[in-house]
């Protein structure tokens, strides 16, 4: 049945770059999702917050997102959404924001936490006796600040009992990092220094980076001076010398564990997104996730960080960041599955959109996925177009497809017991499939008996009403598949498995068993066949042949075994108008249909019994003469349809109830 079931999402984030994308996720209820933000803003008022406290990261980005992500679900009071995205007026003096802070929390209205907070954030600016520049500071980032204080300077725990404070489900927040304190530079190429995040990102610039580096601490301006005077290389390596290794999450250790979907998000890529990559313990812990689908969403216009950059640059330099610049030894499907690459062709304005770039210099071109992702001309991504084939795979559990298995020429209750207890042997019960089992034209197997069997066994009656019954069944009772077998003994019920197998997915249309795939099977069978005569054993072997070559030249397909008694095709073309199992020309008459309309078919190895002629009917030289004209014959007139087909094919022999056994030519 189809059904849906519950996904985990780790969406890769930056302030506001992925709010379109988190919306569509985060309003399913069917999704578990987190953003992973990174803390190294130190624009504004975050700025002044981060040189103020002196050890904490950015609670900006973390602020952004629970604002939006509150307001998104209605988590909390609209009031209080508001005040925490309120400024203090830019001129404001430092005692009058003070006394507008100690009125703001005086109230009994506001939630405790938050008087609790600002009170914290207030009393440390009395003691430390420092100055604070309170002009447009964001009133968040200042209970932020609390926050971190009453959490002992830890600055993950900070983050959730803001998010607490917003009511946001626990872990739909979280911190890339452990909460180390750490600093964002940059190296633009002629060398110069980038010394802040907020520099990197500064539109008037418009920046061309060369790398970034995590510093253990912010520049000062003798280290900016002594930098501008080295070379290139040589500021590199100081830069290098002076990082801050940070350490992942453990909470997110175990969200990226347990994640259906990565999803690296558009947005200010050497700002917001790059330096999350340079995780300590971030690309181990993605690719240790063999599962998942990881995505690499492009931007589709440029900014003053991207200046000049392509798509297939931003996906080098992703690459490049999470295999820590290089030095990881983890191949790049590991890290990220899919490229997403927005095509600007459609757009009548070129310039601000971030162009494909060199396509074929990446290495596999199974990861792109490149169409038109943009929300008309908005320059924001389209979240279904992006999202929803990745989440639809995911989401909507493959329907099990319902095979209805019929088993002929079985001649005794015996074959057919056979060939149930192979199936049994062979674990068919463990294929994803819904499978009955129908037989008829012996007597019934005994009720108790079959009903121990993993699967429904039904007998459909005497020969004269076996087939029709089974035809009706297949009409009238949903069934996708038709698994036709011939239970005579030459063929092993343990290949019904192999066959049924990749029906799983409902993709093919047809899966064709093939001895001409098992060479020592086929042989045996025509030496016992023809014995000594080599000239008829030849005949033989070159008329199946014959019968293969001719829809490679009528269809352009080579099927190897057109007489094979093992195949599993789509129930509608066994259930049409003017088809009969006891056809001889049963084969040959699906084949043409199949490859008439372009039908998925895959060949697959079955084994094969030598019998001996005097036990079981073989097809003649007349019927395979026979059947290559009827082959000519329906593609001639492949414009028609089936039932005329049918109709207007070339007359059968007397005996056609014969045997519809196609053990060789």
């Amino acid at each position: 049945m189809t059904g849906r079931r519950s996904l985990s999402v780790v969406v890769f984030s930056g302030g506001r770059g992925s709010s379109v994308l988190s919306k569509e996720l985060i309003t399913n209820p069917d999704i578990a999702v987190t953003l992973a933000i990174n803390g190294y803003d130190d624009g504004f008022s975050t700025g002044e917050v981060r040189r103020f406290l002196g050890d904490s990261l950015g609670p900006s980005d973390f602020r952004k997102n629970a604002s939006r992500l509150a307001a998104e679900l209605k988590t909390c009071a609209p009031d209080l959404i508001e005040l925490l995205d309120s400024r203090l007026p830019a001129d404001i003096a430092a005692s009058a924001a003070v006394e507008h802070l100690t009125k703001m929390i005086s109230g009994t209205l506001h939630d405790r936490r938050l008087i609790d907070w600002v009170s914290a954030f207030l009393y440390e600016y009395s003691r430390k006796a420092a100055p604070f520049a309170f002009g447009d500071c964001s009133i968040g980032n200042l209970v932020f600040a609390g926050a971190y204080l009453r959490a002992q300077r830890d600055f993950n725990r900070a983050i959730y009992d803001y998010c607490a404070l917003l009511q946001l489900p626990a872990g739909l927040i979280e911190n890339v990092t452990d909460g180390t304190n750490a600093f964002l530079v940059a190296l633009d190429p002629e060398g110069r220094l980038l010394a802040s995040e907020a520099d990197i990102v500064d539109a008037n610039r418009q920046n061309r980076i060369k790398d970034i580096y995590l510093l253990e601490r912010r520049p000062t301006e003798e280290d900016t001076g002594a930098l501008a005077s080295m070379r290139t290389v040589d500021a590199g390596q100081w830069l290098e010398a002076h990082q801050q290794r940070v350490r992942l999450n453990p909470r997110l250790v175990d969200r990226l564990g347990s994640a259906d979907l990565i999803v690296y998000s558009p947005g200010t890529q050497h700002s917001s997104l790059f330096p999350s990559y340079l995780t300590d313990g971030l690309s181990d812990a993605i690719a240790r996730n063999l599962s998942a689908l990881k995505l690499l969403i492009t931007n589709i216009q440029s900014d003053a960080e991207l200046t000049g950059a392509t798509a297939v640059d931003i996906v080098e330099r992703a690459v490049y960041y999470l295999r820590d610049k290089g030095r990881l030894p983890i191949s790049t499907p590991f890290l990220i599955t899919h490229y997403l690459f927005n095509d600007p062709r459609a757009s009548q304005e070129e310039s601000p959109y971030v162009p494909l770039g060199r396509l074929d210099a990446l290495e596999d071109p199974r990861l792109v996925r490149i169409s038109n992702y943009e929300d008309g001309i908005t320059g924001r991504h389209d979240p279904a177009k992006v999202l929803t084939p990745f989440l639809q795979s995911f989401l909507h559990r493959p329907r099990r497809q319902r095979v209805a298995v019929w088993l002929y020429a079985g001649e005794s209750r015996s074959k057919i017991s056979q060939t149930l207890l192979e199936m049994v042997r062979a674990r068919i019960q463990d294929l994803a499939l819904d499978v009955t089992v129908f037989y008829g034209g012996v007597e019934p197997i005994n009720r108790r008996l079959t009903d121990r069997f993993p699967f429904a066994v039904r007998h459909v009656g005497s020969a004269a009403d076996a087939e029709e019954n089974y035809r009706q069944a297949l009409a009238n009772e949903g069934f996708d598949y038709a698994l036709l077998f011939e239970s005579s003994g030459m063929y092993n019920g343990e290949d019904l498995v192999s066959v049924a197998a990749p029906l799983t997915f409902g993709r093919l249309d047809a899966v064709w068993g093939s001895r001409r795939l098992s060479v020592r099977d086929i042989e045996a069978s025509l030496r016992l066949r023809y014995r000594h005569n080599t000239v008829l054993r030849m005949t033989a072997e070159a008329g199946s042949h014959i019968l293969s070559a001719a829809y490679l030249v009528l269809y352009g397909r080579y099927v190897s075994d057109t007489l094979s008694g093992v195949r599993g095709v789509r129930a509608s073309y066994v259930a049409a108008p003017g088809v009969h199992l006891a056809d001889k020309l049963l084969n040959q008459r699906l084949l043409s249909r199949l490859l008439a309309q372009r039908a998925e078919i895959l060949e697959t190895p079955v084994r094969f019994y030598a019998i001996s002629p005097e036990q079981v009917r073989r097809t003649s030289v007349s019927e395979g003469l026979r059947s290559l004209a009827n082959i000519v014959w329906w593609r001639v007139h492949s414009g028609e349809t089936s039932e005329r087909m049918t109709e207007r094919a070339v007359a059968p022999p007397s005996d056609e109830h014969a045997s519809a056994n196609t053990a060789g030519s």
